[in-house]
C-alpha cells in the first residue's frame, strides 16, 4: 500500500531513516537497569525546579487575570509580549550585546531546535548547504534534512585538541572545495561547543563572524550552552562570549563590518542548570585508564577516547555496543564528524546525581580494565 507520504519526506526519510538507526542501542540493551549518559538532559537540578515550578504555580495562577493570560492565545505578531521583554532583558542582562537587544528581535519557539529549524528554512531554499565544522551535533542533520532540505557541509578540523585554531582554515577548505559554493547560505556554529564542552576564543569568533560576511553568509550561533561554566576552572579558561556582542569589527580600520541582520543567536533555557557528576569523572581516572579527552569547561559533556584501539567505525561501534550491554551507554564519537578517520571518542554526559555517575564511572573503570 502506498504510504500517502509526500514526494519531499519519502526522500528525506530514505536519507534519514539509515542515519537514526545506527544511533540505536544494541538488541539486548536494557534501559531499565542501564545509565544512558549518551542523552543530552541535564538531570541535576530536577528536583529543585519542580519546588519551584509548583510555589509558582501556587502563587500566581490564583488571580483570575493571570489566568486569563496564561492560557490566552499569544498576539497576532507573535509570543506574548511580555515574555519577548522580559528575554530581551535577560539577554542584555547576561549576553553583553553590543546593539541592545529589543522584544522585536527576540523570536520564540518550541525549544532551540525548532529555533534552528526555522531559522534554515527561513534562509535556504530547497537542496541549498550550510557548513557546520566538526565535530558537531548530529541532531542538526534531521533538523536541516526532514523540513527544508538542506545539506550539511562539514568543516572538518586536524584535531580535537586547539580546535578553535583551525576553524577559520576549515571553513576555507570546505567553501572552497564545495561543488555548489553560490548554494551555500550559513554557518551553524555551536558555542560553547556540542560535544566538546569548550567555548571558542574570541579571535576566532570574529574570523568565522568575517568570514560570513565576506562571502554573504548568515551566521547561526547555537548558544544553548551559554552560561553553564563549570566551577573550579583555572583562570587561563576560554570564557563564553555571545556572538550578539561581536557584531562590530575587532580594529576601526581593516576589518570588515559585521551586519547584524545576518547573526542570529540561539538559546534555550534548558542546558543551564549545574552539573554536579564531573567531580566524580576525575582527571586521575583517566590518566589511571589512560584516556584521552578534551577538557572541558561549559556544559554537560566530557568527550573522551574510551575505545582507544579502534582503528574502525565497525571496531568503534562494536567497543560502545558492549559497553551499553555493560549497563552504561554513552555516544560514540563517529556520528560527531569530527577529527576525519579518527575513531573511538565519545561524548560522555556528566549531568546527572553523584551516586549515578559514581556506578557508571566504577562500570566503565572495569570494563575498560578488561578490554584495553
Amino acid at each position: 500500500m502506498d504510504s500517502g507520504l509526500s514526494n519531499r519526506m519519502k526522500l528525506s526519510l530514505k536519507d534519514l531513516l539509515p542515519k537514526l538507526s545506527e544511533t540505536t542501542p544494541p538488541k539486548l540493551y536494557n534501559p531499565a537497569t542501564a545509565i544512558d549518559l549518551s542523552l543530552a538532559q541535564n538531570e541535576v537540578i530536577r528536583g529543585e525546579l519542580l519546588e519551584y515550578f509548583k510555589t509558582t504555580i501556587e502563587d500566581n495562577f490564583t488571580q483570575e487575570l493571570t489566568l486569563m493570560k496564561t492560557f490566552a492565545s499569544p498576539a497576532t505578531e507573535g509570543e506574548d509580549i511580555q515574555h519577548r521583554k522580559a528575554l530581551a532583558s535577560f539577554f542584555n542582562s547576561y549576553f553583553n550585546p553590543i546593539h541592545t537587544v529589543l522584544p522585536e528581535h527576540v523570536v520564540v519557539t518550541a525549544g532551540a531546535s525548532d529555533a534552528v529549524e526555522s531559522l534554515i528554512h527561513a534562509v535556504c531554499n530547497d537542496g541549498d548547504s550550510v557548513i557546520v565544522p566538526g565535530p558537531y551535533w548530529y541532531g542538526y542533520e534531521t533538523l536541516l534534512k526532514s523540513r527544508a532540505n538542506v545539506n550539511i557541509i562539514v568543516a572538518h578540523p586536524p584535531t580535537y585538541h586547539n580546535h578553535d585554531n583551525y576553524l577559520l582554515p576549515s571553513l576555507q577548505a570546505a567553501f572552497n572545495f564545495a561543488a555548489e559554493r553560490s548554494r551555500i547560505k550559513a554557518v551553524i556554529l555551536c558555542n560553547p561547543h556540542n560535544p566538546l564542552a569548550q567555548c571558542y576564543p574570541k579571535r576566532a569568533l570574529i574570523e568565522c563572524m568575517e568570514f560570513c560576511q565576506e562571502q554573504g553568509l548568515h551566521f547561526i550561533c547555537d548558544e544553548i550552552f551559554a552560561l553553564t561554566a563549570l566551577s573550579g576552572l583555572p583562570t587561563t579558561t576560554t570564557p563564553f562570549i555571545s556572538a550578539l556582542s561581536l557584531t562590530e569589527p575587532l580594529v576601526p580600520e581593516g576589518a570588515v563590518k559585521i551586519d547584524p541582520s545576518r547573526v542570529h543567536v540561539v538559546w534555550s533555557a534548558s542546558k543551564l542548570f549545574g552539573a554536579s557528576g564531573l567531580r566524580v569523572v576525575s582527571q586521575d581516572s583517566l590518566q589511571r585508564w589512560d584516556v584521552k579527552f578534551v577538557q572541558p569547561t561549559h556544559g554537560i559533556f566530557l568527550f573522551a577516547k574510551l575505545a582507544q584501539n579502534a582503528k574502525t567505525a565497525e571496531e568503534e561501534k562494536q567497543f560502545f555496543d558492549k559497553l551499553a550491554l555493560q549497563g552504561v551507554r554513552v555516544d560514540a564519537g563517529r556520528f560527531y564528524k569530527g577529527v576525519e578517520l579518527e575513531y573511538g571518542w565519545a561524548r560522555i554526559r556528566f549531568s546527572v546525581s553523584k551516586e549515578v555517575m559514581t556506578s557508571a564511572v566504577t562500570t566503565i573503570g572495569t570494563f575498560l580494565d578488561k578490554n584495553s
